[in-house]
């Protein structure tokens, strides 16, 4: 049997459309869904660096702070549910020579409710100077 009998076989046909299906639903079953975030951040003093950071126990890349820009900022951010409904802690920072850090928490859940019913992650931070400076 050559190859085009093959391919015309109602029966092979058949089962070539249910393996592609099959990999076409294990491939979109396993990817988590995900949603678009909009920030503002400012801050005093403007052009301040910030910084995220999404961590739990179950995350691979807890540890890894995303940097978001210097402020102020408007954008958005594709940010995994699954990654966040996982985490323990959603954290911001903002940072900026010369000053003290400051941080905004959340966990996974209130992060979620409020980039969901405000429409956007608002923040607006005072840094502190430090004494010395």
């Amino acid at each position: 049997m050559n190859i085009r009998e093959r391919l015309y076989n109602p029966l092979q046909q058949a089962g070539l459309v249910l393996v592609a299906l099959l990999l076409a639903f294990s491939v979109t079953g396993c990817s988590s869904k995900v949603q678009t975030v909009q920030f503002k951040i400012n801050s005093e003093p403007e052009g301040s660096h910030v910084v995220l950071n999404v961590s739990g126990p179950e995350l691979p890349n807890s540890a890894e702070w995303i940097y978001l820009g210097h402020t102020p900022i408007r954008g958005v951010r594709q940010i995994s549910e699954d990654k966040v409904a996982e985490a323990n802690k959603v954290t911001l920072k903002v940072m900026h020579a010369g000053y003290y850090d400051q941080t905004r928490e959340w966990d996974g859940e209130s992060f979620w409710n409020e980039a969901v019913e405000r429409g956007v992650i608002f923040w607006t931070p005072e840094l502190i100077p430090h004494p010395n400076n």
